[in-house]
């Protein structure tokens, strides 16, 4: 005799029992009770005959976890009588569960549609109900959910619409145990920009130096992100081992509502008058985008200068010819008592008006700085512009006549 059964039971499938019985002149009992001490049910099948016999094992109720039980085997007959025990796995059926989307990566606006498919142990699509399944955003913040979902053929579609501006980075489909993750990208290219904002020089007598570390998208949306960014001076030479060959302030922080990080350095945290120290400050700024994690760098510098810089024009202009390039000449200092003028490198700003002539012609003698000798010739520079239509006629020569009193 050979008595064949799974090793496993699941539940909540019948299982078949093969029982062959060889050189048996008479029909026999064939008796299989299967013992348990925790949440499988006692149950006995029986059967009658002589030659191959198939014993259907019935579907147990709910079974919650699994369990080694006892499979009592009885087989009796007038020539033979056995009796034999036998250990079997009884388990509940965990339908394996595959998630797939139509592609991986998605843009903004774009639709995502993906299946979700439950198969058996014999690879069966299952038509049961799938519970619950949901979308999660790359902050965890779910952003769709179903129910229920009924399978068609042991398949079940749903869709998700992005929104036009939506959170960039892995976005993840939860089903029963299962996920499965798809990406959200931004089409614009670059990515995004990186800007700092600092001043063009910095001098002794500031206290705070303001900096600005902001992220820019091509389509102008609002830019979240974390910021981390180091603003650093130089030593000319390191005297001892223990001289750093810097010294660096370093902020962090999230972009706020205008997609910029904002702080101000206190200035004494840097050496604005020693000579040992180079004159320039740099600003190092690392800036990581919410959601998909991608750093972009950059840097930037600003001079130290001894005083606060003042500007002042000589003989300005109080106006301007549409069309001619204004020229001026302006002396910048950097404090009222110093002689020597500093080159500086920065916006001043001086207000002009545009000059107004009906016949969009005009004359100007460039003022002579010196007084005039008497009895000599000098060279005067004229700016002029005559327009054609102002004589009524073709210009041959134009006389101009200074008199000068």
């Amino acid at each position: 005799y050979v008595v064949l059964f799974p090793a496993v039971i699941y539940y909540p499938y019948v299982g078949k029992v093969h029982v062959h019985l060889m050189d048996l002149d008479e029909p026999v009992r064939v008796s299989l009770h299967l013992e348990s001490s925790q949440e499988a049910p006692n149950m006995t099948v029986e059967q009658q005959g002589s030659g191959i016999l198939q014993l259907n094992w019935p579907r147990f109720t709910n079974v919650r976890m699994y369990e080694i039980a006892k499979m009592h085997i009885s087989i009796q007959g007038d020539s033979l009588q056995v009796y034999e025990n036998r250990s079997v796995l009884v388990d509940a059926m965990e339908l394996g569960t595959f998630v797939q989307t139509d592609k991986d990566i998605y843009k903004p606006g774009e639709t995502v549609r993906f299946r979700i498919v439950r198969l058996d142990h014999n690879f069966i699509p299952s038509n049961t109900e799938t519970v619950g399944p949901h979308v999660q955003d790359p902050t965890g913040n779910p952003v769709a959910q179903w129910r229920e979902a009924s399978p068609r053929q042991g398949i079940v579609d749903l869709s998700l619409s992005l929104a036009a501006e939506p959170v960039l980075g892995t976005y993840s489909i939860e089903v029963e145990k299962k996920t499965h993750h798809f990406s959200v990208v931004d089409s614009g290219l670059p990515h995004f920009d990186i800007l700092i904002r600092l001043p063009r020089v910095v001098t002794e007598k500031d206290e705070k130096i303001p900096l600005d570390v902001c992220g820019r998208y091509p389509s102008g949306k609002t830019f979240r992100g974390r910021v981390e960014v180091r603003l650093c001076q130089f030593r000319e030479s390191i005297r001892s081992p223990e001289e750093s060959a810097r010294v660096c302030a370093e902020c962090r922080g999230q972009t706020g509502r205008d997609s910029c990080f904002s702080t101000q350095v206190p200035a004494n945290y840097f050496n604005l008058t020693s000579f040992e120290f180079y004159g320039w400050l740099h600003a190092y700024a690392s800036l990581q985008e919410e959601g998909t994690g991608m750093w972009h760098t950059a840097a930037k510098s600003c001079e130290i200068v001894p005083g606060k810089p003042t500007i002042t024009f000589e003989h300005p202009d109080r106006f301007y010819k549409p069309g001619i390039p204004y020229t001026g000449t302006g002396e910048v200092r950097l404090s009222e008592d110093e002689d020597k003028a500093y080159l500086y490198n920065g916006i001043f700003c001086l207000s002009v008006y545009p000059f107004i002539s009906g016949s969009k012609s005009f004359l100007k003698i460039r003022s002579v700085a010196k007084e005039l000798p008497c009895g000599q010739p000098q060279q005067l520079w004229v700016d002029y512009f005559f327009s054609e239509k102002a004589p009524g006629i073709k210009l041959q020569n134009l006389e101009v006549v200074l008199l000068v009193s």
